[in-house]
């Protein structure tokens, strides 16, 4: 008894310490979500706040994955359309049976410095989750039914600034009347009104959101607009890049497609 009570102690004390960091992590990532979003002034340019419940991962072509907001891309790294998991928080428990819609757009079409509104690139309602536990709880979100709006793949005008192409989930299905507009021959992306359509479609505050920023003046961007063809990245890594995609990893992000 005397053997095994100091292993127990050292295991419930080594548990617990597990549970706080993994506590503290993830609400250090949105933290820093919430906070992006804010510096970034999508709030209050797009949003009127944001407050996410979750961690939204959003996996590119090439391993490429947009982990935390304002990560920089390039418009080549984005031509095919993206996968989703996401990460539930302690205070956004999810119900298997949840169902979500997905909004992608530029708040700054056609040009960053005089947007004309907002532009839609991909609108995707009724989300299914499908669920794993190993190595922690995490979602694929699967698409059972046609997209509203197919992926347009980012591709800014050259010299129109930095692009905010913006990911919002919503939980929830968009009603019947909200979507009847995108599948008319006369819808146009361009000029989306992302609170008239969350306050039409019954949606409530976002769930999780991300961001990437689009430089239009990178080379990158120039070279490719200008047919030349361009393997190079245009992503930046710095610091918090790097231990944002420590502490994701520890989360389970690696094991999962």
């Amino acid at each position: 008894m005397h053997f095994f009570g100091p292993w127990l102690g050292l295991t419930t004390c080594y548990f617990g310490l597990a549970c706080c960091h993994r506590t503290f992590n993830e609400q250090a990532i949105l933290s820093r979500s919430k906070s992006g979003f804010e510096e970034s002034r999508l709030v209050p340019d797009l949003l009127p706040a944001f407050n996410p419940q979750g961690i939204l991962a959003i996996h590119f072509a090439g391993e490429k994955i947009l982990r935390h907001p304002g990560f920089s891309m390039s418009a080549q790294d984005t031509q095919a359309g993206p996968t989703f998991q996401l990460y539930p928080g302690f205070t956004g428990q999810l119900n298997p049976a949840d169902t979500f819609t997905l909004i992608m757009v530029d708040p700054d079409s056609p040009i960053h410095a005089n947007p004309s509104g907002a532009k839609l690139h991909l609108l995707a309602t009724g989300l299914a989750l499908d669920r794993h536990h190993e190595p922690v709880e995490t979602y694929n979100l699967v698409n059972n039914t046609q997209f509203l709006v197919d992926w347009l793949s980012p591709d800014p005008e050259p010299r129109t600034g930095v692009h905010r192409y913006t990911f919002l989930l919503y939980k929830g299905v968009a009603s019947q009347a909200s979507v009847q507009p995108f599948q008319a021959s006369t819808f146009n992306r361009s000029g989306f009104n992302l609170a008239q359509f969350t306050r039409d479609a019954g949606l409530q505050n976002s769930y999780a959101g991300a961001f990437m920023n689009i430089d239009s003046a990178s080379p990158e961007n120039l070279i490719r607009q200008n047919a030349q063809g361009s393997s190079a990245s245009g992503r930046s890594i710095d610091m918090y890049t790097f231990s944002i995609t420590i502490i994701l990893s520890c989360f389970g992000a690696i094991y999962l497609s």
